[in-house]
């Protein structure tokens, strides 16, 4: 897409003066994103490399200029009144082998990921295969499917700490748990990241990737945007992989012929919010909200957003 320059009446303020070449001011947000919805950045930057993304970060930091990470646009819903501040879209993607490892910058796509897992025959990432986002947004919020998660093949974090030092953590460092890391809570932001996976036969690697992203497909609608599953799914150690699938109790109770505006669900998945095609932020969240109350009136279980609403509160 192309990006707005400045308005003329833009007074540049004097902490942009390292960024101005590539910083841009009130740029939409919506086409950025899976659900292609949200208003505009203050102001919008996009590293290339990791250690641009790491000064862009240390200088809005030093500058008390709050800061938002965009990384695939996927998973998120963002405000109908934009993003305040600066919004930092991480493009910094480049992805190597390094013996039996992949190393990932995470602007990368995680589909890229597991593609270079098929080119290298690395077995051990295939579970990941059809999710969108990218693998910063993958480790943050320890993104995964069929039992398994990011954090079962890290073996190496970079990250840029709250006091602006780059460090490497293990994965027990991390503090993972379903869905989530320690990033949010530390004020950590990843920067680069390593897979341990295992040299394997790539005929069969490339057909499992394949099969799992063919189930996918027909879980998530081709032509209208989503944000993919809205809903973590119910945590239950006596369920298959110790999950409840949300999508199965909001079948069960009957979502699918809910709609708010242009916000609808998808006919093939119960957990999935779709753009009708002028859907608003505002859209989506109350139609959610009615989602979570059939569950909870119906089961007496209160749904965990897994989608992450970003920006300015709406009234």
């Amino acid at each position: 897409m192309a990006l707005a320059e400045p308005k003329m009446q833009t007074k540049w303020p004097s902490w942009t003066a390292s960024l101005q070449d590539r910083l841009r001011a009130d740029v939409p947000l919506g086409p950025l994103t899976t659900l292609k919805i949200g208003g505009p950045a203050d102001w919008y930057y996009q590293p290339q490399t990791v250690d641009e993304l790491a000064l862009v970060l240390t200088v809005a930091r030093e500058h008390k200029i709050p800061y938002t990470l965009l990384g695939d646009g996927s998973n998120v819903l963002i405000s109908d009144l934009g993003i305040r501040g600066l919004v930092i879209h991480n493009r910094a993607n480049r992805i190597e082998r390094r013996a039996d490892t992949l190393h990932s910058e995470t602007g990368a796509l995680l589909s890229a990921l597991v593609d270079r897992s098929r080119v290298e025959a690395l077995t051990g990432l295939e579970f990941a295969s059809g999710i969108y986002g990218s693998v910063g947004g993958a480790v943050f919020g320890n993104a995964g499917a069929y039992g398994k998660s990011i954090a079962d093949v890290l073996t190496d974090v970079e990250l840029l700490t709250r006091d602006g030092d780059r460090v490497h953590l293990s994965t027990a460092q991390m503090e993972f748990s379903y869905r989530q890391s320690g990033c949010a809570r530390n004020g950590w932001v990843v920067l680069a990241c390593e897979v341990g996976l295992v040299p394997g036969d790539q005929k069969a690697i490339g057909d499992e990737i394949d099969r799992i992203i063919a189930i996918r497909a027909t879980k998530l609608p081709a032509d209208l945007p989503s944000a993919g599953s809205y809903f973590k799914n119910i945590e239950d150690p006596t369920a298959e992989h110790g999950k409840v699938p949300a999508g199965k109790l909001l079948e069960a109770v009957g979502v699918k012929s809910l709609r708010v505006g242009g916000a609808g669900i998808y006919e093939k998945h119960a957990n999935v919010i779709i753009n009708l095609g002028n859907a608003t932020a505002g859209d989506v969240l109350a139609l959610a909200e009615l989602m979570k109350a059939k569950v909870r009136e119906a089961y007496g279980i209160e749904l965990q957003s897994e989608v992450r609403f970003i920006g300015e509160p709406h009234q």
